[in-house]
């Protein structure tokens, strides 16, 4: 039985999963970076099957270019937008695994360096979205630009009201990004007169956040691997 090796490259991090049929095993998360997508392709790169979706070209170029590339065109959705080919190949297998499974109409909210939003109508069209800075990126500019505050755990208190500089910090970042998602998903939901049926989170702060999300939703940390496999098999039929 063949495996398939996905990998996601992100802006942060590099995620590897191995698929053995449909089960995904052995998920690998790194930073990205030169270093890691080199030990990734002595040490993970076994199978012959590898499918790749990528956001940063000159990591993607340490690759072989024999490998499946993940893109607009070879993803058989519906981009209902002005430029499909700008669509980042992350969204599009966020998509490609919601729709898959039914997961429509729905918003899809990744969390990366960038927030992004994906909206899906009861057709399965992609009619657009929006990009927001990500919580972690965010955080970083300000501890750059004010000499005086230090990193803190991203972390949600309890309290909104903090004590000290440290919880001062984790409320403002994390309080603030918490009710811009909810207000965007109300938003978007709003404007799609209500038709939305699915809210789905994915991307590293997920879990952090799930809970005080107010909408209904589910989480699937694993939606952009499970998106490469499905456009995979797509153009691999025997």
């Amino acid at each position: 039985m063949k495996s398939i090796i996905c990998i996601d490259i992100g802006n942060t991090n590099i995620v590897v999963g191995r698929f053995l049929e449909n089960s995904l095993k052995n998920i690998k998360r790194f930073e990205t970076s030169y270093e890691s997508i080199n030990d990734i392709t002595k040490n993970y790169l076994t199978s012959d099957l590898i499918a790749i979706s990528s956001v940063v070209p000159k990591i993607e170029s340490k690759l072989n270019s024999s490998y499946f590339r993940v893109s607009s065109l070879n993803s058989h959705l519906n981009l209902n937008v002005n430029s499909p080919d700008e669509v980042g190949n992350d969204r599009i297998c966020n998509m490609k695994a919601a729709i898959e499974n039914n997961l429509y109409p729905s918003i899809i909210v990744d969390f990366g360096s960038a927030t992004t939003y994906d909206v899906i109508d009861k057709n399965a069209n992609f009619l657009g979205g929006a990009i927001a800075p990500g919580i972690d990126v965010s955080a970083k500019y300000l501890f750059e630009k004010a000499e005086q505050l230090e990193k803190v755990k991203f972390i949600v208190p309890k309290y909104v009201i903090g004590k000290n500089t440290e919880t001062n910090l984790q409320s403002g970042i994390m309080y603030s990004g918490i009710d811009a998602i909810n207000g965007m998903i109300s938003r978007i939901k709003k404007e799609m007169h209500n038709e939305i049926e699915h809210v789905i989170l994915t991307g590293g702060f997920s879990k952090i956040l799930s809970k005080n999300i107010k909408h209904k939703h589910s989480v699937d940390m694993s939606l952009t691997l499970k998106g490469i496999k499905k456009i995979w098999d797509e153009n691999n039929k025997i």
